[in-house]
């Protein structure tokens, strides 16, 4: 198949799918030539966007019939024009016949095989219009209201209408749903071959949305997943950095917990200090401050002797390094000197240490 074949394929298969009404907007305007038949005449009358406008009558039994048409039908364009042949009901075979519900699809058809066992004609007889008149899907059938004229009734007009080239239009009836209306459309051939400009342009437009649609559906779903995953990463990344903040909190504490630990561990409590003092420090001398403070004891009182407090300061394991902070002065209320005292806590040795030392 070549890609003209294709393309043709293909908007047929579109406007197949098309709804009739939208079709029928998108198909190509002509002008309708409407040719009433009577007993031995012809009404001729033109209709265009619903105005009817009547152009006179003519005689089938006169010899120059066809001249008199042609001269009053010169201002008509042929390409554009729509023949519509309106025959007498006595001329015409009504029947009403049930078919399956699934030959509606291709009703036209389907009536033309059926035409020779439902009428006395066979299709190439006659010219026929039909209308749906009823739809009974709980037996899967359909009512067909069919219109039928033999061939012979119809070209006595047309033949005045030769050079028009005229092919039948569509088969379906005009008339009210459930009437077969008699009127017969033909149109050129040349126009009946040539797809509608305008159904053409719809049916670009179609194609161009549908490739859109292709293109932009998986584009934007790809896009939608996208936003999903990242506000699952978003979501993801916040309690990351939530629970980072608090293991940073949870290290620090771990760390100042240690420390303090660590710290207590290292220098002795405050009781034993102040039981090492007691014991040390001789009974004649008064403290009315103790404070510890940076690893070191401060110690400020009164005592008959205070040069020899730091001898026995430095005979314990807990101070080292004592030294008065202040120059002893004389209390002249007690008689006895008063003194400001410092030394530094040792700390005790580590476990590493102790072990270290053992060895």
């Amino acid at each position: 198949m070549g890609i003209g074949a294709f393309f043709s394929w293909w908007r047929d298969e579109l406007a197949g799918m098309l709804p009739d009404a939208w079709r029928r907007r998108f198909e190509r305007r002509h002008d309708v030539l409407l040719l009433t038949l009577l007993s031995d005449e012809v009404r001729i009358s033109r209709r265009d966007s619903g105005r009817v406008e009547e152009l006179g009558s003519i005689s089938t039994t006169l010899p120059n019939a066809g001249e008199r048409m042609a001269a009053m039908l010169s201002g008509l364009k042929v390409k554009s024009t729509r023949v519509e042949v309106a025959v007498p009901s006595d001329k015409l075979l009504v029947k009403s016949i049930q078919l399956p519900l699934a030959a509606e699809e291709n009703l036209r058809q389907v009536l033309g095989f059926e035409m020779q066992r439902q009428t006395p004609f066979r299709a190439e007889q006659v010219y026929f219009t039909y209308r749906v008149s009823a739809r009974r899907p709980e037996s899967q059938q359909i009512a067909v209201q069919l219109c039928v004229v033999p061939r012979t009734v119809v070209e006595r007009v047309l033949d005045f209408l030769a050079d028009w080239d005229l092919v039948p239009a569509d088969g379906k009836s005009n008339g009210e749903q459930g009437q077969a209306d008699g009127v017969f459309a033909f149109v050129p051939s040349e126009a009946a071959q040539r797809p509608s400009s305008r159904l053409n342009r719809g049916l670009l437009a179609l194609n161009l949305v549908l490739l859109v649609c292709v293109i932009a559906v998986p584009l934007l779903q790809q896009q939608r997943h996208l936003d999903q995953l990242r506000a699952r990463f978003d979501e993801v990344r916040a309690a990351a950095t939530a629970a980072s903040g608090l293991q940073e909190r949870i290290d620090k504490h771990s760390a100042q917990s240690r420390y303090l630990f660590g710290y207590k561990a290292e220098r002795p409590a405050s009781v034993e200090l102040l039981e090492e003092l007691s014991r040390r420090l001789p009974d004649d001398t008064w403290l009315f401050r103790v404070e510890v403070r940076d690893g070191k004891v401060h110690l400020q009182g009164t005592s008959t002797r205070a040069s020899s407090l730091i001898a026995e300061l430095e005979g314990s394991p807990f101070f080292q390094g004592a030294r008065f902070a202040s120059p002893v002065t004389q209390d002249g209320a007690s008689g006895r000197e008063r003194f400001h005292l410092s030394a530094s806590v040792v700390k005790r040795p580590t476990a590493g240490a102790s072990a270290g030392a053992d060895t």
